[in-house]
């Protein structure tokens, strides 16, 4: 409870203070669509064996971000989502900050994205974790006069207790 109220309340003062240095004028408002999937890789040695044995595992997750550019070099957003893991299904809030190298159709970026995550199964009890992602991305506008663009993100992600490696394609309006 802690920990969910702490992340909350960063998200809240770090937009507070991102938003209030900029004036309306220098503010567009843009909603973002992603789907793609969260690999997990793990290997395990078997005990009293040499063998090494491996196991892939492909997860799908969707989300919806609403957020504002701040002179077309900074993205903050809010956003919630949908993971399908393997018999377990989970819903999401989280917040969202990137930062773009430039102005270009073809548009790298890093960004952060960390939230609360409630899971949903029919085995276990209802219960929830945070979760952070690393993400690294390159933006492609759509033209020269227009703010539609795709994207591709990949990075890392700690959800649930576990390592991911998301995989994801947008659109941005």
């Amino acid at each position: 409870m802690f920990l969910r109220n702490l992340v909350l309340i960063s998200f809240l003062l770090l937009f507070s203070m991102s938003y209030g240095q900029y004036t309306a004028s220098d503010v567009r408002h843009f909603i973002k669509l992603e789907g793609g999937s969260l690999m997990f890789y793990k290997s395990t040695l078997s005990k009293g064996s040499s063998v090494v044995m491996s196991t892939s595992k492909r997860l799908m997750n969707l989300n919806a971000i609403w957020g504002w550019d701040f002179d077309e070099k900074k993205f903050l957003g809010i956003g919630g989502g949908y993971a399908k893991y393997q018999a377990d299904s989970g819903a999401s809030l989280f917040g969202e900050i990137n930062f773009f190298v430039s102005n270009t159709r073809l548009n790298p970026y890093i960004g952060l994205r960390t939230g609360y995550e409630w899971l949903f199964s029919s085995n276990l009890p209802k219960s929830g974790a945070v979760f952070a992602e690393f993400l690294t991305g390159l933006q492609i506008r759509m033209g020269d006069f227009t703010y539609v663009s795709i994207y591709l993100q990949s990075g890392l992600a700690y959800r649930q207790k576990i390592l991911f490696v998301p995989l994801r394609l947008g659109i941005r309006f």
